[in-house]
């Protein structure tokens, strides 16, 4: 990972060289910084930001899938609720999750992650322990919408907020690292509900409700810790010295080999630029059918095992958890080697690895196969999503920019799960070739779209080369660059 990151954190050096001189010269302190090393300053970020984002995005799984393990814990029959109902509960999560993205992340630029990330956990927190005492359906959904309208904000958030801190070529392994927690929650929900589910009758509670109450308070206790950990911002961390801060905010501002800074003020042009990119809704097919099928996984796992011949509550709550082990593990790995090397290949790779997973559970009758199909199929669809979110991120130049274009692609893609909660229905129980069939659906879509992706980013940095190598590059100043943003010649996208 090193060698590629080096490089492009010593080219702008030599692109600067290559702009009309007076206008694009090179002083000796750019010089200087440019040649520094930023390993050292990434390991101080890396021990101070990803445990804490990690942690965070944890209990936000957790409390959002945990819907699942209660589901298998009796909360269907104790609550009454018909297939299209408990459906409905899952679904409307989504929507209110989608709608307060884009204007958490307003509030996030405002009032800072260190207070507004811990808030809204609080909040989903207290939602989550809401859900433990619902009632019927009616409170249910409300639980639900409650939960997603809290839990909205985080994702976007901590993706916006780690781009503020790392070059983005460093980007999908963080991405990754934070997001594994989700395969973390995915294994520790399992383990979790099956000891809380023994805690039935305690209090006079089901123990179905129990798994929400106690998830939901380990939230709150972790959102108040959390606010004493979160960073504010590179320029006001005390764990990072004046040379350090020199450093990164010079890395950070000629960001793969771009000869000035983005212009990253507030400006509407740059709102509309991000509305208009063709990479936003190429990647934007790429992550709902993607999502989709993370979530038939999240939300449906302990039901497909069921599914597959493991019966009884406490069986099918215990065999959830390996598969996310092994995933976990597959996407720090893959993120990895997507950084070191291409994302593309890597995410196609994934995409691959879960289209067999799914395939070997809609086809294949003996019980330890399919169930070796759930391995594949939750480690090729975790794996391939952190690669494929920092592709676009790292791909959008300038912040006003950047943060338009994640929050529509979380925002509005995060509509997704819509798809994955209505495709694994009662009726198609036990086997759910339906949905297993929806999910190798989308997964081949996913895939042709990232081969396009691909095919197109490899064009546009051709044409930017000819401007190049033709002397059009040269002929911009410091001003018109800044103002490209990824348009400007030299900023190459990454592949």
């Amino acid at each position: 990972m090193s060698d590629k990151a080096d490089h492009q954190f010593v080219e702008n050096v030599d692109a600067e060289k290559s702009l009309s001189p007076g206008i694009h010269s090179v002083d000796s302190d750019a010089e200087y910084l440019a040649a520094q090393n930023i390993e050292p300053i990434i390991r101080k970020m890396d021990l101070r930001i990803l445990p804490v984002m990690s942690i965070l995005y944890l209990m936000s799984f957790l409390d959002r899938t945990n819907i699942g393990n209660a589901k298998i814990a009796g909360m269907v029959k104790d609550l009454h609720l018909t297939d299209q109902q408990y459906n409905l509960c899952l679904t409307c999560f989504f929507f209110t999750y989608a709608a307060v993205e884009v204007p958490s992340n307003l509030m996030l630029k405002k009032f800072g992650a260190k207070v507004w990330l811990p808030f809204i956990m609080v909040l989903w927190g207290a939602a989550c322990i809401g859900l433990g005492f619902t009632t019927d359906f009616a409170t249910t959904l409300v639980a639900r919408l409650a939960l997603g309208l809290a839990e909205g904000g985080l994702f976007p958030g901590v993706t916006y907020f780690l781009s503020c801190w790392y070059p983005r070529s460093r980007m999908a392994f963080r991405i990754a690292f934070f997001f594994s927690a989700a395969t973390v929650a995915g294994a520790f929900g399992g383990l979790l509900a099956y000891g809380i589910d023994h805690m039935n009758g305690i209090g006079g509670l089901r123990g179905w409700r129990w798994i929400f109450v106690i998830e939901g308070l380990l939230t709150v206790v972790v959102a108040f810790a959390a606010y004493f950990f979160i960073p504010h911002s590179p320029q006001r961390s005390l764990w990072l010295s004046e040379e350090d801060k020199r450093v990164l905010q010079y890395k950070m501002d000629h960001d793969g080999g771009h000869p000035v800074p983005f212009d990253d003020s507030f400006q509407w042009k740059y709102v509309r630029r991000g509305v208009l990119d063709w990479k936003l809704w190429i990647n934007f097919v790429i992550y709902v059918t993607m999502l989709a099928s993370l979530y038939s996984v999240a939300l449906s796992l302990p039901s497909i095992i069921k599914g597959l011949g493991y019966t009884t509550t406490d069986s099918a709550q215990l065999h959830s958890v390996p598969p996310y082990i092994v995933a976990a593990v597959c996407v720090i790995t893959s993120a990895w080697l997507a950084d070191k090397y291409m994302r593309t290949p890597v995410i196609c790779g994934m995409l691959i690895v879960a289209i067999i997973g799914w395939a070997i559970m809609i086809s294949v009758k003996n019980l330890h196969a399919r169930y070796a199909g759930v391995f594949l199929a939750a480690a090729g669809s975790y794996s391939a999503f952190p690669p494929m979110v920092a592709l676009l991120t790292s791909n959008i130049g300038g912040k006003t920019k950047r943060a338009t274009v994640i929050g529509i692609q979380v925002g509005i893609g995060g509509m997704a799960g819509t798809i994955s909660s209505n495709i694994f229905r009662a009726k198609d129980a036990p086997k759910y070739k339906f949905g297993l069939t929806i999910d190798i659906i989308l997964c081949v879509v996913a895939l042709s779209f990232t081969i396009i992706n691909f095919v197109a980013v490899t064009f546009a940095n051709r044409q930017k080369q000819r401007d190049i190598d033709s002397g059009k590059a040269a002929t911009y100043t410091r001003q018109e660059l800044a103002e490209m943003g990824d348009a400007s010649p030299y900023f190459k996208f990454q592949l």
